[in-house]
C-alpha cells in the first residue's frame, strides 16, 4: 500500500505542476479519521506528497456528508490543485465535483468510488475478490453453522461489494443448508464500537447464539478464542502464501 501511495502523488505531481513551476497543493478529503486505516493512509500519503515538494491540506468529514461538501467547497475556495477524496457518501458529490472541475481541478476518489461525477483517478482495491477472501477463510474456519453477517456503511460501494464477493462464496453452501444466516445488518460510520453493540445485542437474543448458545453469559470463551486463534493462524499462512510483507 505504501508504495501504491508514493506512486500515486508522483503521478499527481507530473500531471498537475508541468517542470514543477509551482508548488502543488493538494487537498485531502477524509471521511472519517476516527478509523485507524484512514490515520495510517494519511500520514504515508502526506509523507510521500510533501517529499515530492507537495503541500497536502487534509480536513476529515466525522462521517457526516453535509460536512464533507463544505470542505470540498472550501479546499476550492483554498485555491488547491488537487482533491482526493475519499467520500462518505459518494452518490452526492457530483455538484460539488463540478465545482472543482470548473476550476481545473483534478479529482481523485480514493478507494471509495464517486458516481455519477467527472473524476480523473479512482484507485482502489477489487473488492469483490476482498469479500471472496473474507468468507473463504470464515468458511475453511467453520465450514457449517449459524452465521451473523455484519456489513459496512451501506452508502459505501465498497460495503456492497465486500458482501457481493461473500455471497459468492456463502450463497452455495447457505442453499445447501450448511450455514444459517440469522442476522444481517450493516455497521453506521464502519466504526468498531458500533459493531461491537450489534454483536453484543445478537450474542444475547433468543436465536440460539452460535453453537446453541442463548447468551452471552453461557458462552463457551475459551472455545471462542480458540476459533479466533484458528482463524488467524489461516490469515497470517495465506500471507506467507501470497507474498505480503506488511504488517496485520
Amino acid at each position: 500500500m505504501k508504495k501504491i501511495i508514493t506512486l500515486l502523488c508522483v503521478v499527481l505531481i507530473t500531471i498537475s505542476t508541468p517542470i514543477f513551476a509551482k508548488s502543488l497543493k493538494i487537498g485531502m478529503v477524509i471521511d472519517d479519521l476516527r478509523l485507524e486505516r484512514w490515520q495510517k493512509d494519511r500520514d504515508i500519503f502526506v509523507a510521500a506528497a510533501e517529499k515530492q515538494g507537495a503541500k497536502v491540506y487534509v480536513q476529515s468529514a466525522n462521517g457526516n456528508e453535509q460536512t464533507q461538501i463544505s470542505q470540498i467547497e472550501n479546499m476550492i475556495s483554498r485555491g488547491v490543485d488537487v482533491l482526493v477524496i475519499i467520500p462518505t457518501n459518494g452518490e452526492v458529490l457530483s455538484n460539488v465535483i463540478k465545482e472543482a472541475k470548473i476550476d481545473g481541478i483534478k479529482v481523485l476518489a480514493y478507494d471509495r468510488l464517486i458516481s455519477n461525477a467527472d473524476i480523473d483517478f479512482y484507485l482502489s482495491f477489487d473488492n469483490e475478490i476482498v469479500g471472496e477472501m473474507q468468507a473463504t477463510a470464515m468458511v475453511a474456519a467453520k465450514p457449517s453453522g449459524r452465521y451473523f453477517l455484519m456489513g459496512g456503511v451501506p452508502t459505501d460501494s465498497n460495503a456492497k461489494l465486500f458482501r457481493k464477493g461473500q455471497m459468492n462464496i456463502l450463497q452455495p453452501k447457505i442453499d445447501a443448508g450448511d450455514i444459517e444466516v440469522v442476522g444481517d445488518q450493516w455497521v453506521n460510520y464502519w466504526l468498531a464500537e458500533n459493531a461491537f453493540k450489534i454483536m453484543e445485542n445478537a450474542l444475547t437474543a433468543k436465536w440460539g447464539g452460535r453453537e446453541g448458545y442463548e447468551t452471552l453469559l453461557n458462552t463457551d470463551l475459551r472455545q471462542e478464542r480458540e476459533q479466533l486463534g484458528r482463524m488467524m493462524q489461516m490469515v497470517v499462512e495465506h500471507k506467507h502464501k501470497i507474498g505480503f510483507k506488511g504488517a496485520i
